[in-house]
């Protein structure tokens, strides 16, 4: 089932809405696989309107594709935040895109062809990187007038970004968010939790990914990434994990 975001008060979480205020986001790379007029190899549009970008078509749930009856395969989460400008004022009306791979860790994109099988560093065995005809692989959202936004989606696969230096990414979610009067933002969300599957294994990753270890960032902001998935509810739900991601914009 879809919701809209008439329920955000009906979201929850283990300790609340938490302090937004502190650094700016730290800024991440955009990536090569931000959904584009035909770069989709499944053009996922739950908005049929042809003049609406592709990467504004779908909805704040990546766990449903409008019209098909499956479900995404791969643990469920939510992401909540708030929006906010240095002052810290919540920002009503931005819009936020996530983009993201799928449970093998596979884009929807012309572009992710490489390494499409590969093999665990942990334990050699062959991991196939396909696509999810079920998972929307993208979605957008806006914030509410104060300044909350939320998705729900699936923990992604990690994948080689390069075998010869044996670099794999760790799961994360991409997002980029605009405001009015703010210059855009794009940077990369993390994972830790452990009732995460793998998450030891996933810290690791995290701290020998090259982008989230970047110098350009404060060890604040880089841990202001990372975030850390609790038990909440959502909706009459119970026993869900969800990841509070605040975002401030300069």
């Amino acid at each position: 089932m879809k919701f809209g975001l008439g329920v955000a008060g009906a979201f929850t979480a283990s300790k609340g809405w938490t302090q937004v205020c502190g650094d700016n986001t730290g800024e991440q790379a955009l990536g090569p696989f931000f959904p584009q007029p035909g770069t989709p190899i499944d053009p996922i549009r739950e908005d049929e309107s042809q003049q609406t970008p592709i990467y504004l078509a779908n909805d704040w749930n990546l766990t449903k594709v409008m019209g098909r009856r499956g479900s995404a395969s791969g643990q469920v989460v939510y992401v909540k935040g708030v929006v906010t400008d240095r002052a810290c004022k919540p920002l009503e009306g931005a819009t936020l895109i996530i983009w993201q791979a799928s449970e093998s860790g596979r884009y929807n994109h012309r572009g992710d062809m490489d390494n499409a099988d590969f093999e665990d560093p942990r334990t050699g065995k062959i991991i196939h990187r396909t696509l999810d005809p079920y998972f929307q692989s993208w979605g957008q959202t806006k914030t509410n007038a104060q300044g909350e936004y939320f998705f729900k989606t699936i923990v992604p696969g990690f994948y080689p970004a390069d075998l010869t230096s044996k670099w794999y990414r760790p799961p994360h979610i991409h997002f980029m968010v605009s405001a009015l009067g703010h210059p855009q933002l794009v940077t990369q969300m993390y994972f830790r939790s452990p009732e995460i599957a793998d998450n030891d294994f996933i810290q690791e990753l995290n701290s020998k990914d090259f982008i989230l270890q970047s110098k350009s960032l404060t060890e604040n902001q880089r841990e202001h990434l990372v975030v850390e998935f609790q038990t909440g509810s959502f909706n009459g739900e119970s026993n869900l994990l969800v990841g509070e991601f605040n975002l401030q914009m300069d």
